[in-house]
């Protein structure tokens, strides 16, 4: 998951197991990769590599410390970027210590309490340093006035961060941090959260083709924007129609179905599912509306009485199933995690074998978890699969496995035949 965060390590992809542990390192949820990380957990997401992005040319919160005569003693700068620093209490008051001050840090996000803290560099209670080791929310300097606390005028002082600005990430920080990915072997699915940028999302599925060139297969999800109409929805899947990127509908529940997504068993559709730690959806498109966003490859979410919110139909943005796709994925997957080890043993009939029936045991085990389905005749098997190699592959060290497999799908419509006697 991608997106903007109080704090945290920027451009560093960090894996969080739970909820707490993503807001501990990343802050509050004016974020958007904190916010739409807790509805993926919420909806049973088993580990997530959170990725800060921070647009350049923000600035941070700010306010002075001013000591005897009003001079200028301590500059307190927010830890928390952009805007989010604003609005942050600082109080100054007489410690329990003589000669000492305690500081209360307060916002809607966070409440600190430091006491006994001097002026005196180098000591346990520097109050520069001590800050700058201790708080969550502000970072310290010491401007050289060469003032000891509590010297101040009046004795309780109490100052406001301001002046925090935010600036949105662009499309080459969503570049750079979808480079740090490329390194997360582990990765199955990658959000960029709260972004409705078509630009963002063709970088998102160039990313996720590229890296399914070479068995690490990945599904990118993006969003639709806030009360976007139909028609403008539509519109997306005209430049970006992919069996690799999901355009969720309505605005904020694509870290939901993210979420959901990657609890499901490989070869479960998340069809008619249900989504779970939203009260409501920004909006509920009627049926036509629908219809209008299935038939174009758009993944809507809807409320249905007796079952919750729920995913309408599990698809991509070129209209193929998603548990069709992840089911590929894990096939490609195995089978080349099962050729690899075989590599340099294939120089004969016995060694191909080998191969062919550790291939089929794979497989077999597929379609023993219910992923691989014969048709429903029964003239086609589940799954082939044949290990060979021409005169000519031979001499250049080539053998070649040729696999075809028949994923099962969702069976989005029932019809029943009624019969009427009378």
């Amino acid at each position: 998951m991608i997106g903007t965060a109080e704090g945290g390590p920027v451009l560093k992809p960090t894996g969080v197991t739970s909820y707490r542990e993503l807001v501990s390192i990343f802050g509050g949820d004016s974020g958007s990769l904190v916010r739409d990380g807790k509805l993926a957990f919420l909806n049973g997401v088993f580990q997530v590599y959170a990725t800060r992005v921070e647009g350049t040319g923000g600035t941070m919160a700010t306010a002075t410390l001013a000591g005897a005569r009003k001079r200028a003693t301590v500059k307190l700068t927010s830890k928390l970027s952009g805007e989010s620093g604003n609005e942050t209490d600082v109080v100054v008051m007489r410690g329990q210590q003589p000669d000492t001050v305690r500081i209360e840090i307060t916002n809607d996000k966070h409440q600190e309490s430091f006491d006994n803290l001097t002026m005196k560099a180098g000591t346990e209670f520097y109050l520069v340093d001590y800050l700058n080791a201790n708080s969550k929310t502000v970072a310290a300097e010491d401007l050289k006035a060469n003032l000891d606390f509590p010297n101040n005028n009046p004795v309780d002082a109490e100052v406001t961060l301001s002046g925090g600005v935010s600036q949105p990430p662009t499309t080459n920080d969503y570049q750079k941090a979808l480079e740090m990915l490329e390194m997360e072997p582990e990765v199955d699915a990658v959000y960029a959260c709260d972004s409705y940028d078509p630009a963002v999302h063709a970088l998102v599925d160039a990313h996720c083709k590229n890296m399914s060139t070479d068995c690490k297969n990945r599904i990118g999800f993006g969003t639709v924007a806030p009360n976007e109409p139909v028609d403008e929805i539509l519109k997306r899947v005209d430049v970006l129609a992919s069996d690799r990127f999901v355009i969720t509908a309505p605005y904020g529940v694509g870290g939901a179905v993210a979420g959901l997504i990657s609890k499901l068993s490989y070869w479960e559709s998340p069809t008619f599912k249900a989504l779970t730690g939203m009260a409501n959806i920004e909006h509920r498109y009627t049926p036509s509306e629908q219809m209008k966003l299935i038939s174009n490859g758009i993944l809507p979410v809807d409320a249905v009485r007796g079952r919750g919110l729920i995913v309408v139909k599990g698809i991509t943005s070129s209209k193929e199933q998603i548990s069709v796709m992840r089911v590929a994925d894990h096939a490609v997957r195995g089978v080349k995690n099962v050729a690899d080890n075989f590599i340099g043993t294939l120089n004969n009939d016995r060694g191909r074998t080998a191969l062919r029936e550790a291939l089929a045991g794979f497989l077999t085990g597929m379609f023993k978890e219910g992923s691989l389905v014969p048709s429903v005749d029964g003239k086609s098997p589940p799954f082939l699969v044949d290990v060979y190699s021409s005169q000519e592959d031979f001499a250049q060290g080539i053998v070649r496995a040729d696999v075809a497999v028949r994923p099962v799908r969702a069976m989005d419509y029932i019809y029943a035949t009624l019969t009427v006697e009378a």
